[in-house]
């Protein structure tokens, strides 16, 4: 007697226990919150720092503490003409005619995880 394989989801036993798991999202979406505000702390303090070397305080480029400090003055980026971005249009379109036809060929990236924060505080009840 032949059996037919048990679904993927059927044959692989959870790697953590749901309560494990409950603890790692957790842990998880604690570190993501401290991340976040010390993203807006730092970013506080690298208007400090841009403006000491504005004012002539700072190079650009120093260290402190076997820091290295360098200032990046932005990434370049430019305003092109209306027939740019006509080309550009039909370049869209002639790409997106090639996934319907089948002639492109998909490809993906490396996997990565999106954590975002509530988008509102949660309620006290």
């Amino acid at each position: 007697m032949v059996m037919a394989p048990a679904p993927a989801a059927a044959q692989a036993a959870p790697l953590v226990s749901d309560e494990a798991l409950d603890g790692l999202l957790d842990q998880i979406t604690v570190l993501k919150a401290q991340h976040k505000q010390l993203e807006q702390q730092l970013e506080a303090l690298l208007e400090s720092l841009s403006a000491a070397m504005a004012a002539g305080q700072l190079d650009p480029a120093f260290s402190h503490n076997d820091w290295a400090f360098s200032h990046s003055a932005g990434r370049l980026s430019y305003a092109y003409p209306a027939a740019v971005g006509q080309l550009e249009r039909q370049l869209k379109a002639a790409k997106e005619a090639a996934i319907q036809q089948g002639s492109a060929t998909e490809k993906r990236g490396k996997p990565f995880w999106t954590i975002k924060p509530p988008s509102a505080p949660a309620l006290p009840f």
